[in-house]
């Protein structure tokens, strides 16, 4: 299995997911080898809000779970934040090698070097199958399938479209998502929508393409509650990029304002929309309703989705999109956009189109409102989440493993 992120050290979701895939998978007696980059000398960052360091995992130090065996190739920096501090090889060769872009030529160079370096430890590995995770790690994929002859599986948690909400593609993105699901011999989508966005916007077979939903993320379904019930608290938790719709939820939080002038607006998460959210709400005259808590770990999201009265993620665009079961699972009402991929198996959810802030602003007033529907959601939303686990998908994964071997 290649992924560029494996908790405790992780950017994002594809990490969380890689994770509880594999854990789940090694239930299912699947002998797991994850290969992922690791720093040079300093080892695995995870860095606090303030990008300041907050634990490294040695270069000597192991990840270990039964049956799950982690091996980290050097690289030339910490695939989980592109401000740390770069040793002096690093900073040599980007003197070597510099451009702009988007990603950064730090990634693409990355990205190129793990296909590399990936091909001695196929050799020397033992297994059936290769399972690559999200675009970084296709080209090692391919590679992979090309020196053993193994079948290829690749993992589309999102595409370059979903990150600008359906807009345009990085060309270089683009061709490496279209490469490695091309030369794949299958390809898993996180949902339908996604599925869909395979085969019309990349060309895929749609008989090569397999859906497997993702599940609830680990965490701990011990709630704790605010004894305040008077400030209502609307909550909006993630990265904070324009696939996320920040500036729909915004102006649905005006609507929502001019009715009940007391709700308060906590935005959860970092992203390059940040400014642009922070400039907006100033624009509207909501400063005093909103709190902006910046970026947050694990623990943190424990607290967060807690205290909430009321999750909201008006995605534009969103493959899948985990968080609301995160919500779910502390008993907190949600209300997601029919746009994300979770939209096609969550019930126990308000669902509203990303663009009607109206509908958007009377779902929100009517969980803060009425008693009767908050306790429908909250409970019902919590049994849902709670009943979702791993055990499907990595089944389905399994099955996809066994016909490629057969």
């Amino acid at each position: 299995m290649l992924g560029w992120e494996f908790p405790p050290f992780f950017a994002g979701g594809a990490g969380i997911v890689c994770d509880a895939l594999a854990r789940a998978l090694n239930d299912l007696n699947v002998e797991v080898t994850f290969v992922m980059p690791k720093g040079p000398d300093e080892g695995l960052k995870e860095l606090n809000s303030k990008n300041k360091l907050l634990k490294v995992l040695k270069a000597d130090e192991e990840i270990c779970f039964e049956n799950i065996k982690t091996i980290k190739i050097p690289t030339l920096l910490s695939a989980y934040n592109s401000e740390q501090e770069y040793s002096e090889k690093y900073k040599e060769f980007k003197a070597k090698n510099p451009t702009g872009g988007l990603y950064g030529s730090n990634l693409m160079a990355e990205v190129y070097r793990f296909s590399e370096a990936i091909k001695k430890i196929a050799l020397e590995e033992d297994f059936d199958v290769v399972h690559a995770h999200d675009w970084t790690t296709f080209l090692a994929g391919i590679a992979v399938k090309e020196v053993t002859g193994k079948p290829l599986i690749v993992h589309v948690h999102i595409t370059e479209f979903d990150k600008s909400g359906g807009a345009w593609a990085n060309p270089h993105i683009y061709k490496i998502e279209r490469a490695g699901m091309l030369n794949a011999d299958r390809v898993i989508a996180v949902s339908h929508k996604t599925k869909d966005r395979c085969i019309h916007n990349y060309g895929i077979d749609p008989d090569k393409v397999e859906v497997v939903h993702n599940a609830t993320s680990p965490m701990n379904d011990v709630i704790v509650k605010r004894n305040n019930n008077d400030e209502k608290i609307v909550l909006f938790a993630g990265r904070i990029t324009l696939q996320k719709g920040p500036e729909y939820f915004v102006e649905a939080a005006k609507l929502v304002t001019m009715i009940n002038p007391k709700v308060k607006f906590q935005v959860a998460g970092s992203g390059d929309m940040l400014e642009k959210m922070k400039e907006k709400v100033k624009e509207m005259d909501l400063w005093d309703n909103f709190e902006f808590l910046g970026f947050f770990t694990r623990d943190q999201a424990e607290v967060i989705f807690s205290e909430a009265d009321v999750f909201v993620m008006p995605s534009i665009s969103e493959p899948f999109g985990v968080v609301p079961y995160e919500a779910q699972i502390k008993k907190t009402p949600t209300i997601i956009s029919k746009q994300s991929g979770i939209s096609e198996i969550l019930n126990h959810t308000l669902k509203v189109d990303f663009w009607n802030i109206h509908d958007m602003a009377n779902k929100i007033l009517a969980v803060l409102s009425y008693q009767d529907l908050h306790k429908e959601l909250s409970e019902r939303g919590y049994l849902e989440a709670k009943n979702t686990t791993w055990e499907e998908p990595a089944s389905k994964c399994l099955n996809i493993y066994n016909a490629l071997v057969r």
